[in-house]
């Protein structure tokens, strides 16, 4: 009993020792794009610097075993060696406020918005050249030449972000002539801007409207010469790969958007095209080269300073080893990063990954399964690899946990095909013989008398489709529908929006975001009952002839092509690729546009209006919608006031009755 009391302890020590190893976890994706920590991708070896006296460090950069450090308060680039662990300081007397450099095999380019200029040194330490602002008409008068980060090319020619430059990278030769503007953002517009556009003149806009593109916050390039950047506030598109005529050729940045943050300041590229993104608070995203999040570990130090935590995060850098090497700005150290084993086979697999050599990458994926078994990008490298061998069913299986939509639909292509090939020939021979059965009223099918009153209003629902203007007479007049077959149909009309949430297949599922059966309910079903109540205050200001009972069945059975018409659209998806994915949205789209129509011609024959009154009437009861909703917004908001200062005088009260 007391060896086994002794091994315990001895367990849980050493399992308290090695975590104590790392002051933070690692992340990564699972099933369904899921956040799940998994094991220790990174560990902290040492931190640097700590007795240099480093102010408001900005930027860092490593090259041929040593470190550049921009440090920007005591206005020097600091020269690291990292072998013979001595250091050197560049531009003490030529720089003012470096926040950029970088470093090539001729020189090393600094980036100073204090002076406004690129400042060029050999590796010396001599200067060599100042850039300033171009002369170039192109430039543009307005524009200001404020240099806070840079990388170079193979041939010389610098890409410089400068603060608040919203037209894009400023790209010079190496005789600091302008070249023009590279891979300048996209203009956001958001709903309210999309709106304004319909009503505001050119004119308007330009004076009311403050449209620009969101300017970039740093850049990297790599071995090959593709320049990659970053943009805050930009979710899902905060990274870009950029190919030599500027547009992003990031694969996921451009398909569904990736997984990163909002907040990003810097970001570095390793020799194998695997990209860190560092936030601001020292999180670190590792993305393979098509966006794939691998690993997000690091964080911020709070209370007290760790290693591998940050107070204020500006700088991040790779090394051959693929070493990380971050930059705190407030504590001027810096820390790095070592790869553990688990990161070392995920990088060695991704490697073969991306030269196409996936059956070479299989084994070592399943390697790292043994490390974490739900690891996202791990199953997509073994689903490559089945796909390959021509094992589809298992690349399916896989595609679907790694949660890649379309690699999963080429396996059920290759699925289907082979099913139809095998099956068809038998299809077709069921198929004729039915036919004749029923040619020849060999089989017969008989109508079913259904006597309860209940069950006939509710299928009076499959009328609609094809006499919605007399079935809405009969609405009215009572000889069908009621408000018990009008709330199940409420009720069967949630559920096929549920259905049609959740339910369809894989390729095709909308519910990415994992939101429960009674919310989407919900969603559902409170707009079409604001509804309701809205039309009915618009039409009794507005001569409408329904009552409030009239309006709440016709506005149920409108819903009757979606209701009987969605459901093997859904079924449908389960038979569909994205080749052909055009089916689904143009039948959903149709069946949608037919369930407003036979609402228009609801609302039109229950109230008798004309087709402009029904236009006005639909128009009003959105308006009514909003100012309900907003109504009940300012009431929360107020009942929520209310109910504190209740609370705090009955505790004050409380307090002075002791």
């Amino acid at each position: 009993m007391k060896r086994l009391i002794l091994l315990n302890l001895i367990i849980i020590l050493t399992i308290l020792s090695f975590s104590g190893n790392n002051t933070f976890l690692t992340y990564t994706l699972s099933k369904n794009n899921q956040w799940k920590v998994t094991q220790d991708a990174y560990v902290v070896s040492e931190v640097l610097f700590g007795d240099l006296d480093l102010y408001y460090p900005q930027d860092m950069y490593i090259y041929n075993n040593k470190m550049y450090i921009a440090d920007s308060g005591n206005a020097r680039i600091l020269v690291y060696d990292m072998k013979t662990k001595e250091y050197e300081e560049i531009g003490a007397w030529s720089l003012f406020t470096p926040s950029g450099v970088f470093v090539t095999d001729e020189y090393i380019y600094v980036a100073d918005p204090g002076t406004s200029e690129v400042i060029i040194f050999d590796h010396y330490g001599e200067e060599v050249k100042r850039i300033g602002r171009p002369n170039s008409i192109l430039f543009g008068k307005n524009n200001k030449f404020k240099p806070k980060k840079l990388v170079v090319d193979k041939r010389g020619n610098i890409y410089i972000v400068s603060e608040g430059s919203s037209d894009g990278i400023i790209q010079l030769d190496k005789n600091g002539e302008f070249l023009g503007f590279f891979g300048s953002n996209k203009t956001y517009m958001g709903f309210l801007d999309k709106v304004l556009d319909i009503f505001y003149s050119e004119e308007q806009k330009s004076k009311l409207l403050s449209r620009i593109p969101r300017p970039y916050n740093n850049l990297t390039i790599d071995k090959k010469g593709l320049v990659y950047t970053i943009t805050r506030k930009s979710g899902g598109d905060a990274i870009k790969k950029h190919n030599t005529v500027g547009n992003n050729i990031l694969y996921l940045s451009r398909k569904n958007g990736m997984i990163d943050e909002k907040n990003f300041v810097d970001i570095a590229v390793d020799s194998s095209g695997r990209i860190y993104a560092l936030t601001e608070t020292g999180l670190i995203y590792e993305y393979d080269s098509e966006g794939r999040l691998i690993f997000s570990f690091g964080g911020r130090a709070i209370s007290s300073e760790k290693n591998g935590l940050i107070s204020v995060a500006t700088a991040i850098s790779v090394d051959e080893n693929n070493n990380l090497y971050v930059l705190d700005r407030d504590s001027g150290l810096v820390h790095v990063y070592n790869p553990s084993i688990y990161a070392k086979l995920v990088h060695e697999a991704l490697d073969y990954y991306v030269q196409g050599k996936y059956l070479e990458s299989k084994e070592i994926w399943q390697n790292v399964l043994k490390y974490d078994g739900y690891i996202n990008i791990a199953h997509n490298g073994i689903a490559k690899a089945y796909f390959q061998e021509k094992n589809y069913e298992l690349a399916a299986k896989h595609f679907k946990i790694a949660f890649n939509r379309e690699g999963y639909s080429e396996a059920f292509w290759e699925i289907r095909n082979a099913f139809l090939q095998k099956y068809i020939p038998h299809i077709l021979v069921i198929v004729i013989l039915i036919y004749v059965l029923m040619e020849f009223k060999i089989l017969k099918f008989k109508k079913l008398k259904i006597r309860s009153r209940l069950i006939n209003d509710i299928l009076y629902l499959k009328n609609l489709l094809k006499h919605p203007i007399d079935c809405f007479y009969y609405l009215k007049k009572g000889t069908h529908g009621s408000i018990l077959s009008a709330t199940i149909i409420y009720f069967i009309f949630a559920l096929v929006v549920v259905f049609d949430y959740m339910g369809r297949s894989f390729i095709f599922n909308l519910n990415t975001s994992e939101r429960s059966v009674f919310y989407v309910m919900f969603v559902a079903l409170a707009p079409t009952l604001l509804f309701v109540f809205s039309n009915y205050l618009v039409s009794s200001i507005n001569d409408g002839k329904g009552t409030l009972k009239n309006i709440y069945i016709f506005t149920a059975y409108s819903a009757a092509p979606y209701i009987l018409l969605q459901p093997f659209v859904i079924l449908l998806s389960y038979g569909l690729t994205f080749n052909e994915s055009f089916l689904i949205e143009f039948s959903s789209l149709f069946i949608i546009v037919w369930t407003f129509i036979v609402l228009f011609l609801g609302i039109q024959e229950t109230h008798h209006y004309s087709a402009g009154g029904t236009i006005k009437s639909i128009l009003l009861s959105l308006v009514w919608i909003l100012v309900i909703i907003l109504i009940y917004s300012i009431v929360y908001m107020l009942w929520d006031q209310i109910f504190e200062t209740i609370y705090s005088i009955v505790q004050e009260v409380l307090y002075h009755a002791r």
